[in-house]
């Protein structure tokens, strides 16, 4: 389990609130967060007796200046002009450009969730171009998508039963066999038995030593979850509310282009190596490629091989 908590806010003094603006994070954290909660409509959000009246309320009535993460969130809707960029892929994109363009080409993406969305009939329908290029702007050497196989379910703490929370569907699945040529094995050091439900996206060093960006977040693979461009790329359209958190080097030191890998799950407390800054990874790096005889694991497809437990998996 990886979760994000920021830092313990202050409340603001009489005076503070006459200059609320100041008090927000450098990276705008606070605005950010209140045009995701009052994207959920009038009825919720201005309603006294709705209780996101009550928090968006709260949140005006803190300091923010300690949170150092920006907020990457989706918002169901078609998005054009000036909110084209301000939700899914194109934000994540959006601030990359702005605050990451020294990582080089040859630094794979990386991207590791429990549900994958229909992706299209090719890869490059979506995934390895418009979804991709908001990730790694003008390309990145390799994506490399981790999800649990067969044998990573059978053999969990769970056996089967722990399947049923990774809910890639055979219908979809059929429709898109290219995927499986980006699929990389679920490997987590002590937890590896532990069938993952986080979701994260980041890019690595080719030696898997250091990181550029790490982005934890609620949306899985999915168009749905991340937009996809319409009318000529002037129009993303989002069918769910996300959100999550990302990590740059550099607003945690300015002179950092990028974290250095936590070894062996390591705490925080190892010392960092060349000022580089220490940063826990869920998984290991770098990630091991399905093997030929490995298949993702389908939540709908039959399985005769018993699991730990001695079960066979027989969906109904």
């Amino acid at each position: 389990l990886r979760i994000w908590i920021s830092p313990k806010l202050k409340l603001l003094s009489t005076e503070q609130l006459k200059h609320l603006n100041d008090t927000d994070s450098r990276t705008n954290f606070r605005a950010d967060l209140l045009e995701y909660l009052k994207s959920y409509g009038r009825d919720l959000t201005q309603s006294t007796s709705s209780p996101l009246f009550e928090w968006i309320n709260c949140l005006h009535s803190y300091d923010f200046r300690p949170i150092k993460v920006v907020l990457i969130a989706s918002v169901s809707g078609r998005h054009v002009g000036e909110s084209l960029n301000k939700f899914g892929h194109t934000r994540l994109g959006e601030v990359l450009r702005t605050c990451n363009s020294q990582i080089p080409s040859s630094w794979p993406v990386i991207g590791q969730f429990s549900s994958i969305g229909s992706l299209g009939l090719k890869p490059t329908d979506w995934f390895t171009t418009e979804w991709s290029s908001s990730l790694a702007g003008r390309g990145a050497r390799g994506l490399r998508m981790i999800y649990p196989c067969v044998e990573d379910v059978r053999n969990s703490l769970e056996g089967y039963f722990a399947g049923g929370c990774l809910p890639y569907t055979k219908k979809t699945a059929e429709k898109q066999p290219w995927l499986c040529q980006f699929f990389y094995r679920w490997h987590a050091f002590e937890h590896s038995r532990c069938a993952p439900h986080i979701k994260s996206y980041t890019r690595i060093s080719p030696d898997g030593q250091q990181i550029g960006w790490f982005l934890l977040t609620s949306a899985n693979l999915s168009k749905a979850a991340w937009g996809a461009y319409e009318k000529s790329k002037t129009q993303l359209m989002i069918r769910s509310y996300e959100l999550g958190v990302l990590f740059l080097p550099t607003n945690y030191k300015e002179s950092a282009h990028s974290f250095e890998v936590l070894k062996n799950n390591a705490k925080y407390s190892q010392s960092p190596t060349d000022g580089l800054l220490p940063f826990p990874i869920p998984y290991e790096l770098p990630p091991l490629k399905y093997q030929s005889n490995d298949e993702p694991w389908i939540l709908d497809k039959p399985h005769s091989l018993p699991d730990i437990f001695g079960h066979i998996w027989e969906p109904s």
